[in-house]
């Protein structure tokens, strides 16, 4: 079963931690995994969880992922527990030392980063099966990542983030550029380095996100109808645009999905 977020995440985290997750293990579940924006770590009770994809991985004991644009299926086997931190889209790059892009649609075993603590939270974080005491492990340890990194977010970025969210796919990107005092060409360099996606991409998500949200909320009468409202030029775009994350038709969607089939987590862009 996924758990949605009763954690506290501590101050020093709360500029790079949007939210936590855990699955308890209790049966076998599949969870589908669609583009939100949100990067992530994940460590799992043992190396059997399968990301189910075009090309399907076996995923290690502790990785970092970054954008996620293709939908996946994340199997969580009976006795699989789960633990994630879902990070902002802004701060892999500077917790982390490399690239985001390098990691969109995909991910890397922490134990292979060149840049990691000297502390290794694996043990510590399985012998307990109580989730207040194995987050308090994995926020150490990511505490311990950010000092060695000296990471700090981006405020420009983070203000960049802030407002394609806000504005969905309304938003002026000149606007956003101008306002950070940098050129067009550095501000969408910089934002694929940091992010992981070109901006216009991270907008297409976020009005994605909205129109799945209305879907699943069931507040519409038409499809036309959540086009419309979150800036679709019409029905065939939304639904061009939803399948492209989705893998499926919102008709398809709503006839698939099974309630509390998602990962959940709490905090909000």
């Amino acid at each position: 079963m996924a758990r949605k977020n009763t954690i506290t995440i501590p101050d020093r985290l709360k500029p790079f931690v949007r939210a936590v997750w855990y699955i308890d293990g209790s049966a076998d579940n599949a969870f589908p995994n669609y583009a939100d924006g949100t990067p992530g770590i994940v460590f799992q009770q043992r190396d059997t969880g399968i990301f189910a994809c075009e090309n399907p991985a076996k995923i290690p004991g502790g990785y970092v992922f970054g954008q996620t644009i293709k939908p996946v299926i994340l199997n969580a086997p009976k006795n699989c527990a789960i633990v994630g931190i879902a990070l902002y889209p802004h701060v892999l790059q500077s917790i982390f030392r490399f690239n985001a892009s390098e990691i969109t649609d995909n991910f890397v075993d922490l134990s292979l980063l060149p840049d990691k603590p000297s502390m290794d939270p694996t043990c510590q974080l399985w012998n307990t099966a109580d989730p207040q005491t194995q987050f308090a492990v994995i926020f150490r340890y990511l505490e311990a990542l950010i000092e060695k990194n000296e990471a700090e977010p981006d405020k420009g970025l983070q203000y960049a983030v802030s407002h394609i969210f806000q504005g969905k796919e309304g938003i002026s990107f000149k606007k956003i550029h101008t306002d950070l005092n940098i050129s067009e060409r550095t501000f969408q360099r910089k934002f694929e380095q940091h992010v992981g996606i070109s901006p216009r991409l991270l907008a297409n998500i976020a009005q994605f996100q909205a129109a799945l949200k209305q879907l699943k909320d069931g507040k519409y009468t038409h499809l036309s109808d959540i086009a419309y409202e979150n800036g679709y030029a019409d029905q065939s775009h939304f639904i061009r645009a939803f399948k492209r994350f989705t893998g499926s038709s919102p008709l398809q969607f709503i006839k698939q999905r099974k309630g509390g089939d998602e990962i959940g987590m709490s905090e909000s862009l």
